[in-house]
C-alpha cells in the first residue's frame, strides 16, 4: 500500500514553490550566501557571524547583502527556510521498511543529523523564538509538512491509513523528540551531549516506548 501520494502533493508544494521571482544571476547570488552561511555556522554561532565575513565567503559585496535583505534576522529566515526544506528532502529519501518502528527511526535519525550538522543554526532560531512567542508560526507549512512526511513514511511500512490514536502517540512522541534535543542545545543538561554517541539511540529508545509503534505490527 503506498500511502505517500497525498504527502507528497502537500510537499511538493512546499519543495517546488519559489522564495519569490527572481532572475537566475539573483538566485545564484542567493545559494551563494546560503551556501557560505551554512559552512561559516560550523565554526561560530549565529550573533557572531558578521556580514563582511558572510560576504566575503560568498564572492559578493556587504552592499550586494543589503540589498537582497535589510538585515540579518531577514536572512535568517530565508536559512530557516532552505533548513527545513533540506530536512524534508532528507526524510523523503528514507526507505520504508516492513517495520514501522524501525522506518519511523530512520526518519528520526534523519532529523537528527540534520541539526546535529546545522546546530548553531538551530541554535539561533531558538534563541528568536524565546524573544518571539510567535516566531514558529511562520514555518508552519515546513513542520507539517515534515510530520505528514514521518507519517506517511510509517503508514508505508504499515499498509494502512494509522487511526487516531496511533497518530496522537506519533505526534506526541516526536514532541518528546523535538524537546529533548531543543533543551540539550539551549541548556546543555548532559548527562549526554548532542553529539555523543549514545544520545540518539538513547532518545531514540525513549521515544519509541512512547509511541509503541512495534503494536503496530500485531495489528489488523
Amino acid at each position: 500500500m503506498n500511502t505517500n501520494s497525498h504527502s507528497s502533493i502537500k510537499l511538493n508544494g512546499i519543495l517546488s514553490r519559489p522564495l519569490a521571482p527572481r532572475q537566475e544571476r539573483s538566485r545564484e547570488t542567493e545559494q551563494r550566501f546560503l551556501a557560505a552561511a551554512r559552512e561559516l555556522l560550523r565554526e561560530r554561532s549565529f550573533s557572531d557571524l558578521s556580514v563582511a565575513e558572510l560576504a566575503a565567503r560568498a564572492g559578493r559585496s556587504v552592499g550586494v547583502f543589503y540589498r537582497r535583505f535589510p538585515s540579518k534576522e531577514e536572512f535568517l529566515d530565508l536559512l530557516m527556510r532552505n533548513y527545513f526544506m533540506r530536512g524534508i528532502e532528507l526524510c523523503e529519501k528514507v526507505q520504508p521498511s516492513a517495520d514501522p518502528a524501525a522506518t519511523f527511526s530512520e526518519c528520526l535519525h534523519a532529523f537528527y543529523r540534520h541539526i546535529v550538522d546545522n546546530r548553531n543554526l538551530w541554535h539561533a532560531a531558538l534563541q528568536q523564538s524565546a524573544n518571539d512567542p510567535d516566531y514558529w508560526t511562520r514555518y508552519g507549512a515546513y513542520r507539517e509538512a515534515g510530520k505528514a512526511t514521518i507519517h506517511a513514511k510509517v503508514e508505508e511500512a504499515r499498509g494502512r491509513v494509522l487511526t487516531p490514536e496511533e497518530m496522537r502517540r506519533l505526534a506526541l512522541s516526536q514532541q518528546v523528540f523535538n524537546s529533548v534535543i531543543n533543551n540539550q542545545i539551549i541548556n546543555a543538561p548532559g548527562p549526554l551531549e548532542l553529539e555523543d554517541a549514545d544520545f540518539f539511540p538513547q532518545l531514540c529508545e525513549i521515544v519509541l516506548d512512547i509511541a509503541r509503534l512495534d503494536r503496530l505490527r500485531d495489528q489488523a
